[in-house]
């Protein structure tokens, strides 16, 4: 296992950080919710992250969308009520790729809502997918709009049908980039993760925690090779090439309950961005409750998208 450093560092250039949970504080109360004025640039919240489950749902003044549905429809339900989203307030569904952990519960949480779901053709051919209607079909480097974000889809190296990343873009300018599983940090993927305000990253496992853990080795060596998932140091090595002074969150996703631990993830991302003076916090979720809300602009008031945090 790899040694933990004696103190991850608080304060600094880069503030490391659990992602809170929910407090509960307004919970979904029975009345539809929806973006309104009051709603100052792009935000999300991760519903929950990890070999169980992933989904989160992303937000603007003009409209919401759920990325991924990993979980049981009516889990999916109580999660975004917990966080005080109305599920029928939402525009359409995102999905990455056809894994369960994925897309387990879009079919009956799509139908349910009357959601539209928009996916790669090869995923919407998968068939765990066949009975999904409506559908849209969206292809690598061809953008697209939906719940008033403009989306540009992108390939990734994953061992599924046809895995996409996402960048979503608000009338605002903000942006946010999704790369939930690759097993390779592609020329392709991280020229699209450029100039984000959040990144959402996965850092599935620490290595010497996936060699000398309970795997099959053949599943070790599917964890770890090109068509995987990003290892805790890959992701550190990555992230240095995408700082940039309006990078204001990055958040470590689909953590491994098995191979590693948030507070590696933690130390290996946060030190790779202390290194290059990023001011970036980095947010790690969780499997089984979901995170607080993670806002895009900068904590200065009426600061514009790309401005420096102090």
């Amino acid at each position: 296992m790899s040694r933990l450093p004696e103190q991850i560092p608080l304060f600094g250039p880069a503030s490391l950080v659990v992602a809170t949970p929910f407090d509960g504080a307004t919970p979904f109360d029975g009345a539809r919710s929806a973006p309104g004025p009051s709603l100052s640039g792009l935000r999300l919240a991760v519903l929950g992250s990890g070999s169980g489950g992933n989904s989160l749902v992303i937000e603007t003044a003009t409209g919401r969308l759920l990325v991924d549905a990993g979980f049981s429809s009516r889990e999916l339900v109580r999660r975004l009520r917990r966080i005080g989203i109305d599920p029928a307030s939402l525009d359409g569904v995102l999905l990455t790729h056809e894994h369960g952990d994925h897309c387990r519960g879009a079919i009956r949480f799509a139908r349910r809502f009357g959601l539209p779901v928009h996916a790669s053709a090869g995923t919407a051919r998968a068939p765990e997918l066949q009975a999904l209607a409506p559908r849209s079909v969206v292809r690598c480097g061809r953008m697209f709009e939906a719940g008033g974000f403009t989306i540009e889809p992108f390939a990734v190296s994953h061992d599924a049908r046809e895995p996409l990343g996402y960048t979503l873009e608000d009338p605002d300018g903000f942006r946010v980039g999704v790369v939930s599983d690759l097993g390779a940090r592609t020329r392709l993927a991280w020229s699209r993760l450029r100039d984000l305000d959040v990144l959402v990253l996965e850092t599935n496992h620490d290595l010497e925690m996936l060699r000398n853990g309970p795997y099959p080795w053949a599943l070790k060596q599917r964890v770890a090779g090109r068509h995987g998932h990003l290892s805790n140091d890959e992701a550190a090595a990555g992230i240095v090439e995408l700082v940039s002074d309006r990078l204001r969150c990055v958040v470590l996703y689909h953590l491994s309950t098995t191979n590693n631990l948030p507070a590696l993830a933690l130390a290996a991302v946060g030190e790779a961005l202390e290194r290059v003076g990023s001011r970036a916090r980095v947010v790690v979720t969780e499997q089984e409750r979901p995170t607080g809300w993670i806002r895009a602009q900068t904590d200065q008031e009426g600061a514009a998208p790309g401005s420096q945090i102090r």
